[in-house]
């Protein structure tokens, strides 16, 4: 059984189950079997695991690769190493490049532009705006993953304000489609701001006022109670706070399809980060108090957290520097795709989650409420040969020196890590080894959700 055939094997592979040892049969870039490590087989290439964990490639389903239009921030070649060598195998975009996916039109003229850009697969999202209820079908219908919306102006993009949202909900119900939310509420933030500006306030701890922990309670709530009323499918991204992940799981408990995304840094980051870096930490919503940071490591291990996503929103340096005078002059976001693994691998090494809940929400989930799953997110007979052996041991420092996306710089410069993506495959492929990026723009494939 020799017909391009590769044999991983010696390696322990693990699910949000459990774990055993096995050998991971691949023919054609798909799991062909899974092996008792007795039984013996010829293959044309053996890979030895030594004895390390294997679990599926993460699922990557919120990032900004700003390709095309800011290819002055990340590219899609350049974004999608960083996520190869972060052991991260398929990513999911945002609507918002130049022009933003609001019509199948735009949909498909993005995913002909990307065909020979990236090194991982990737699947795409439309946009959801109050102008474009209509449409959503059609992009649907052609296979996005579903649609992200705001309820603030941010990145230029409109508010959905309640009424929007159940107009959207509803056609969503309708069609079967999911929607991404970021969640805060206009009117507060935009208040906010106005109040700080005026008062002088330029200090970077001025921003957890502005997009303050009410703005965004108030409008998950918002966005809870017209989830509810229709019925939609709803994903709350990056939550911050741990009483908005006991909200959501509640609603879920009742029924409805209603689930959290966070990010590695609401698990990482604190204010007082915030107080001492500034525009390298700037985000939205901004992180809480360590006491916060407790809590939601508490709340992810006890299945709150439905699935993890960078959020990965890289700027270059020098539009970073303006805000160490005034923290205003920053732009909101940070780079997170090549690092979000290894910060959730080394909070394994660090006791303080399991490998299992990695994969569940990094993996397996993602692919399931993104129309991805078992084709993606599983290492199971007939799906792809994405593929990540870990090394649990080895440690090393995040750098700006090693950064691979564009932007150049990490906030986690400096923080020493343990555990890390040894080898990763995509569909058989390698394309990271060793922490070298072996993988060539056009290995990876635009994946439309499984119809």
């Amino acid at each position: 059984m020799t017909n391009g055939t590769k044999l991983i094997k010696n390696g322990t592979i693990v699910n949000s189950r459990g774990e055993f040892k096995g050998n991971i049969l691949i023919k054609n870039g798909k799991i062909a079997a899974l092996l008792d490590p007795e039984i013996q087989i010829e293959a044309d290439e053996v890979i030895d695991a030594g004895g390390n964990f294997i679990i599926p490639g993460g699922v990557d389903t919120h990032t900004h690769m700003m390709d095309p239009g800011h290819t002055e921030r990340e590219d899609f070649t350049t974004g999608t190493m960083a996520a190869a060598y972060g052991g991260i195998t398929t990513v999911i975009d945002h609507h918002r490049t130049v022009p933003p996916v609001y019509s199948v039109k735009e949909l498909e003229e993005k995913i002909q532009y990307l065909r020979d850009k990236a090194v991982v697969d990737f699947g795409l999202k439309g946009g959801g705006s109050p102008d474009n209820v209509d449409k959503l079908k059609d992009m649907w219908d052609a296979g996005v993953t579903g649609f992200k919306m705001f309820t603030c102006d941010l990145h230029g993009v409109k508010a959905m304000l309640p009424g929007n949202l159940y107009n959207t909900f509803r056609e969503l119900r309708r069609i079967g489609g999911i929607a991404l939310i970021h969640c805060e509420d206009n009117s507060i933030t935009s208040l906010n701001e106005e109040r700080l500006k005026k008062e002088g306030r330029n200090d970077y701890l001025s921003q957890c006022e502005w997009r303050s922990a009410l703005a965004e309670r108030i409008a998950v709530e918002t966005v809870i109670a017209v989830a509810k009323e229709t019925g939609a499918r709803v994903v709350i991204a990056h939550v911050s706070q741990p009483v908005l992940l006991e909200k959501i799981k509640e609603a879920r408990d009742e029924g409805y399809p209603i689930y959290a995304e966070s990010c590695p840094h609401y698990f990482y980051l604190t204010v007082e980060d915030l107080e001492k870096k500034g525009p390298w930490v700037k985000f939205t919503p901004p992180m809480k108090t360590k006491e916060d940071v407790a809590k939601m490591w508490e709340l992810f291990n006890k299945g709150y957290v439905t699935t993890i996503g960078s959020d990965h929103c890289p700027y270059p340096k020098e539009d970073k520097i303006p805000g160490e005078k005034n923290i205003w002059d920053a732009p909101n976001g940070i780079p997170g795709v090549e690092t979000s693994m290894r910060l959730m691998l080394n909070a394994v090494s660090e006791g303080k989650t399991t490998l299992n809940r990695i994969v569940e929400t990094m993996c397996e989930n993602p692919a399931k409420i993104y129309g991805l799953y078992p084709k993606k997110g599983a290492i199971e007979i007939g799906a792809d040969a994405d593929i990540v052996i870990l090394d649990m041991e080895k440690e090393e420092a995040l750098s700006n020196d090693r950064v691979i996306s564009k932007c150049g710089w990490t906030p986690y410069d400096g923080m020493k890590i343990k555990g890390v993506p040894a080898l990763v495959m995509v569909r058989g492929q390698v394309v990271t080894k060793d922490g070298k990026v072996l993988g060539k723009p056009g290995m990876g494939q635009f994946v439309p959700r499984q119809k």
